[in-house]
């Protein structure tokens, strides 16, 4: 049977095309209803001056018409423009029992008028002459002499000026908003491309790093690289945490490697008893072989349980730790451990150390203080100090993140302690001061490891009281609860 394969991923619009559409579709409707409302404006100003031209004509006629009859008449010789035949400007009376029109009209039958489009408010009117040519008029009621009451009068002039005025306003609009619109498309593709940069070179940055990482004769790029990159303080966030991300999975890789070795480090001392036993001895006592079974799976569960603690590191990281009674916990685990040497095992803490808490995983917190406190009973002449000192965070102003306190946790031997040089080369991974003394020399090395993976600190130096060695791990992130 046959598996369909997974159909592609529908691509949705990127980042880029939503900003630019969201962006042009209210500048389009701002432009176009802008440019509707001019034109609006332009075409009454026009029309309107128009009008008050019909309107003075209208007047002046008023002046010089007469009624004779049921028959208006214009003075003779006073007709101007309108005693030119087909001149463009005629006027004629139609209505109330009177009739009459401009000698410009000659013998042609009366202009049939229309209300004008786009001049509705101002009431003018839309004609043909004779010949053709577009008019447009104004109808009003006028006294004239002769009749016993206003009569309407209607008056055209040539409208072909006009309207091709009108046109060209209109074309000139919609060019200007079809530029516009162009313009602001054109500008918002430079400004989102320039706007994309920082992300298109975080993401050259992120996809180098990867291909580097991922090829065995190119070195790996450290996350201090994309400290450097230009990226601006809008994106100073994703780039904080996308570092701290790699910074993350470059640690987890480092220290699975290192468990690797850890192992195969701490494995080699009783595969070796095993060997010397076997090559001594033609049969091995089962008690030598149980005792060395027992602490090779020992170990390896050891080490399995780090490599699972890392893994889950980050999810358990809102988990919070109580300080206090994991150090009493270790420090009845160390009585025990270390009976046969009589030490002196002090705890001394403040008051308010109960209500101290970490935030972390409990586990990786006592392999850390595990391995400090064994170092410790077994370097000791006779006694053990542990202490600690809690420093307050700093008030921060409101919208940022709490980070907690410091937790300063201090452990304290009468033993030989270490040269300059020793406390230099501490910390190695398998480097032991005295073969005498039990113990595989990696102690120091993994509670540094563990302490480097939660930010914390590990400090060795001389101890001023007991004067042995003074170790002091520093923990980030300790909050003292409320109860």
């Amino acid at each position: 049977m046959t598996t369909r394969p997974p159909s592609p991923p529908r691509r949705g619009w990127t980042l880029r095309q939503r900003i630019t559409v969201l962006a042009l579709i209210p500048a389009a409707l701002l432009t176009i209803a802008g440019g509707l409302w001019l034109r609006g404006q332009i075409h009454s100003a026009i029309y309107q001056s128009f009008a008050q031209h019909l309107h003075e004509e209208s007047e002046a006629l008023a002046a010089r018409l007469h009624v004779d009859g049921s028959h208006v008449h214009e003075e003779t010789g006073n007709e101007g423009q309108f005693g030119v035949i087909y001149s463009g400007w005629y006027w004629q009376v139609q209505g109330d029992g009177v009739e009459g029109h401009s000698r410009s009209l000659w013998d042609a039958p009366p202009l049939a008028a229309t209300p004008a489009p786009g001049a509705e408010q101002l009431a003018l009117l839309q004609a043909s002459d004779p010949r053709g040519n577009p008019l447009l008029g104004l109808r009003s009621k006028v006294p004239l002499l002769g009749a016993s009451a206003p009569v309407p009068l209607e008056v055209f002039g040539p409208a072909g000026n006009t309207l091709a005025n009108v046109q060209r306003i209109d074309r000139i609009l919609l060019a200007s908003a079809i530029g516009l619109i162009a313009t602001l498309t054109i500008m918002l593709l430079v400004q989102m491309r320039v706007a994309m940069a920082p992300l298109r070179r975080l993401t050259t940055a992120i996809a180098a790093q990867r291909e580097a990482g991922g090829s065995d004769d190119a070195p790996t790029l450290p996350p201090a690289v994309l400290e450097e990159l230009p990226l601006g303080s809008d994106l100073a966030p994703l780039h904080s945490e996308i570092n701290a991300l790699l910074t993350h999975n470059t640690s987890v890789v480092e220290r699975a490697r290192t468990h690797a070795a850890d192992l195969n480090h701490a494995l080699k001392k009783p595969l070796a008893l095993l060997s010397a036993a076997a090559s001594g001895q033609q049969q091995l006592p089962a008690s030598e072989v149980l005792q060395q079974v027992s602490e090779m799976t020992r170990l390896i569960d050891r080490y399995q349980a780090r490599t699972l603690g890392d893994s889950v590191r980050t999810r358990n990281a809102a988990r919070t730790v109580p300080i206090t009674e994991c150090l009493e916990q270790l420090l009845r685990a160390m009585r025990k451990l270390h009976a046969a040497q009589e030490l002196v095992w002090r705890l001394a803490l403040p008051d308010d150390a109960l209500r101290w808490r970490w935030r972390g995983e409990r586990t990786d917190l006592e392999e850390a203080l595990g391995n400090l406190l064994d170092n410790a009973g077994k370097w000791a002449a006779s006694r053990v100090l542990v202490s600690a000192q809690f420093t307050p965070p700093t008030p921060v102003r409101r919208g940022n993140r709490q980070t907690g306190g410091q937790l300063a946790i201090s452990i304290e031997d009468d033993g030989p302690g270490m040269s300059a040089e020793q406390l230099a080369a501490a910390g190695q991974r398998g480097l032991r001061f005295d073969e005498h003394v039990h113990g595989s020399g990696l102690g120091l090395a993994i509670a540094g490891q563990i302490a480097s993976a939660w930010g914390a600190e590990l400090r060795l130096d001389k101890s001023p009281l007991l004067k042995g060695l003074r170790a002091t791990l520093t923990l980030p992130n300790v909050w003292q609860s409320a109860t």
